[in-house]
Parts: C-alpha cells; sequence; structure tokens
C-alpha cells in the first residue's frame, strides 16, 4: 500500500514538474514575442513588467485595444518621438507611431562629413551639420544615417545638449556595413518593421529609390529561407532580400507588391 502511494505521489510530482516546464517554454516564447514586436515600434519590453510586455502585445496584435496600460505606453512612446496632435483613440495612437517611423527619412551623407566632426561637439551641431534623420531609438536617441551609399551610421545621445567625446575619424570606425549588392533594380535588401496581416513595412537606408516601403503580400508573393525552405508571412523578420513587381504608388511611405522574399 505504501508503495502505491509513495508511487502514485512521485508520478503527481513528475506530471506537475513537466507542466511547470512547458509553462515556463509557452511564457518564454511569448515574451519573446512580444520584445520583438515592441522593438520594432522603439518600445524596449525590458522597461515594462513581462506581464505588460505580454499583454501589450497581445492587446495590438489582436487588434483589440482593451488593456488600459497599452494607451499608456503608446501615448509615452508618441510624445517620445515628438508626435504633434496625438489621438484619443489607442488604436490611432498606434498607426501614428508606425507611420511616423515611415514619414522621417534617412538622410543620405557621405564620409567626410563624418570625419569633419570633431571631439567635444554637441550632438545638437552635430544633426545642424548632418541634418535631420530617422531617428530608431528608444528612451535613448539613436538618428540613423546612410553613408557613401553602402554603410549605416548610428549616432546616439541622451539629450542634444550633450557632447560627443569621438572625433570624427573614431566615428567613422563605427559604420556598419549596409551595402545593396543586388543588380535588379526591384530587388533590395531591408529589414523589416512592421508585420502586419497582408503587408509588411520595411526599412532600406541605402538603397536608392526610398528608404522605407509598405509591400502587399499576395497568394503570388514567393517567400523562402535563405536556404529556400519555404515560409510563410508569419515567418517573416529581421533581414531580408526582396523583390518587387516594379510598381509602386506615389505615396509616403510608397506603396508596392513583394514579387519575393527571402528571409536571411
Amino acid at each position: 500500500m505504501k508503495r502505491k502511494i509513495l508511487v502514485s505521489v512521485v508520478s503527481v510530482a513528475i506530471v506537475v514538474t513537466m507542466s511547470i516546464t512547458a509553462y515556463a517554454a509557452v511564457d518564454i516564447y511569448k515574451y519573446n514575442q512580444a520584445e520583438s514586436f515592441l522593438g520594432e515600434i522603439g518600445i524596449k519590453a525590458s522597461t515594462l513588467s513581462r506581464n505588460d510586455a505580454k499583454n501589450v502585445y497581445k492587446d495590438i496584435k489582436s487588434d483589440a485595444f482593451e488593456y488600459e496600460t497599452t494607451k499608456d505606453i503608446l501615448n509615452a512612446r508618441a510624445n517620445e518621438m515628438g508626435i504633434e496632435n496625438i489621438p484619443q483613440d489607442t488604436n490611432e495612437i498606434y498607426k501614428s507611431i508606425v507611420e511616423y517611423h515611415g514619414l522621417i527619412g534617412t538622410a543620405k551623407i557621405n564620409s567626410e562629413q563624418i570625419k569633419a566632426i570633431k571631439s567635444g561637439t554637441s550632438y545638437k551641431n552635430i544633426i545642424k551639420s548632418l541634418g535631420e534623420t530617422k531617428d530608431i531609438g528608444s528612451g535613448l536617441h539613436v538618428l540613423q544615417y546612410a553613408v557613401d551609399g553602402n554603410k549605416i551610421f548610428f549616432l546616439s545621445f541622451g539629450t542634444e545638449t550633450e557632447t560627443c567625446n569621438k572625433s570624427g575619424k573614431e566615428l567613422l570606425q563605427t559604420l556598419v556595413d549596409a551595402k545593396q549588392d543586388n543588380k535588379d533594380e526591384n530587388t533590395f535588401n531591408a529589414t523589416l518593421t512592421q508585420r502586419y496581416e497582408n503587408s509588411i513595412l520595411v526599412s532600406c537606408p541605402t538603397f536608392n529609390n526610398f528608404d522605407v516601403i509598405n509591400l502587399s503580400i499576395t497568394d503570388k508573393t514567393e517567400i523562402i529561407f535563405n536556404n529556400g525552405k519555404k515560409a510563410t508571412i508569419d515567418d517573416i523578420k529581421g533581414d531580408l532580400t526582396i523583390t518587387i513587381t516594379g510598381q509602386i504608388a506615389e505615396s509616403y511611405p510608397p506603396q508596392g507588391t513583394a514579387k519575393k522574399i527571402v528571409i536571411k
């Protein structure tokens, strides 16, 4: 009898342990999804509680916009970005944030402009010298510049009154390679900014024709991984190589249709 009771207790303990492990795995997966999604609109999940990050992500993705904290977080992000006339409706605030990401273009500069920056120059004067550009930061400002057509320069700072302690030569060492090496004028390298039900918004700061574009995904769009394996719109993330049909609507951000998407 004692043996049966012991076996039963052990069995229950195993089941409970497995359940807890499975729950933890699901929780990690959901949080990682939330972290990735919120990061795409400049919100750091690490600044929120774990539950808030997951609930806000779920609230936005489901188009419910019912979770009270969602509006507070989106309002804070909109104010941080400098959006004027912020809407009252939570859904509209979210749309404004996504659109604002696309409306501010990436300034195209050359390496000589960066080289001319002197150590101790205020960020305000650096911006004045290089020009206004897209700010992709959250909390801290992270200005994005396309350099010489094939590199990206990220300028990070807290406030414009702060001074940069690096010289232009030192800043040149921080450039990130973003070469557009595709010969087809309708093919370009990009990074996913936002994924919708039947379309995606992507950023391509070093591409000549545009630096951001909203692309429709149709049943004719070929979506594959870099190894050639078939993928779906839900798999699209990170760095991409995209081929479009060639027809682009004159709007900002421009609108087009994806012919092929390769997930790197």
